[in-house]
């Protein structure tokens, strides 16, 4: 006998709730859904499902062998997924989100090559500082900075980033350099805030939350004011490379290795992972991973 269709027309019995659904589940009749059966019991030596005139329920040893079939049924439908899915191209609508800094800095750059390599994909990017639930608003993928992933979601690490206090060598010239989180009171305070949240700065060891001059939930606002000499600003090290390439900005303290915050990709927990996401998880991984 064909033990894997025994498997699955014994699995759609169960599924469909009844011999003759199971039949045309599965494209064949009635007598020979319970001819398939009765072989399955007869070569397992044990009655799999008690069966009356106006229903059936499963046997003890049955439930154990529908998990034993469902085990295999699913090993099975991913293993031929796998390989049909290496010689397919990716297609369909591909929803992503991503902060808007971030997202302008490092997704912007690698869009047209992503979309160059599969072009039977639409990719839909949205950019924004918002937190956004992916389930609920329909994203196959999101960038996320720092926190810790919903028990919801997989996550996988792109790269990281650290925290530094910058301004101008104008502004320090001007104000000095400050020495403790103490000193901030004397000083102009440009403050990223998300979510009515300030992440804590450092200076010298010690966090603390500085009063706000300027506040703001984009960190090129701030950026811009910092370079223009508007005072100190506590930003993640992505945002002011070309700043301090150009000496716009200065470094003033930049927070240890350790502390150094996590980006990552995140997407739904899901069972199959649909090829458009997982080749465009595998290309931002591989180009952002030895940013």
């Amino acid at each position: 006998m064909d033990l894997y269709r025994a498997m699955s027309v014994f699995a759609a019995v169960i599924d469909q709730g009844g011999f003759a659904a199971a039949g045309r589940a599965s494209g064949l009749s009635k007598p020979m859904v319970s001819k398939t059966i009765s072989a399955l019991e007869e070569r397992l030596g044990v009655r799999l499902m008690q069966r009356t005139t106006r229903r059936l329920s499963l046997t003890e040893d049955g439930r154990r062998y529908l998990e034993h079939c469902r085990s295999v049924l699913d090993e099975v439908a991913r293993v031929e997924g796998a390989l049909g899915e290496k010689a397919a191209m990716p297609r369909g609508v591909l929803k992503v989100n991503a902060p808007v800094s971030f997202g302008q800095r490092y997704i912007a750059p690698l869009v047209g090559a992503f979309m160059a390599a599969y072009p039977d994909l639409k990719l839909e990017l949205a950019l924004t500082d918002r937190y956004v639930d992916i389930v609920e608003e329909g994203f196959d993928a999101a960038v996320r900075i720092g926190g810790d992933p919903a028990s919801t979601l997989v996550a996988r690490p792109l790269c990281r980033m650290r925290q530094g206090v910058y301004a101008s060598a104008s502004y320090l010239e001007q104000r000095g350099r400050p020495q403790s989180i103490s000193d901030l009171k004397d000083h102009r305070c440009l403050v990223y805030v998300q979510g009515g949240r300030a992440r804590p700065w450092l200076l010298a060891g010690k966090r603390g939350a500085p009063r706000g001059h300027l506040v703001s939930n984009n960190g090129d606002i701030l950026r811009t004011a910092a370079a223009q000499g508007a005072g100190l600003v506590s930003l993640p090290d992505f945002f002011v490379k070309d700043d301090l390439s150009s000496g716009r900005l200065v470094l003033v303290e930049q927070e240890p290795e350790e502390d150094s915050i996590s980006v990552r990709v995140v997407y739904p927990e899901r069972k199959y992972l649909p090829l458009k996401v997982r080749v465009f998880i595998d290309y931002m991984v591989t180009a952002l991973n030895h940013m």
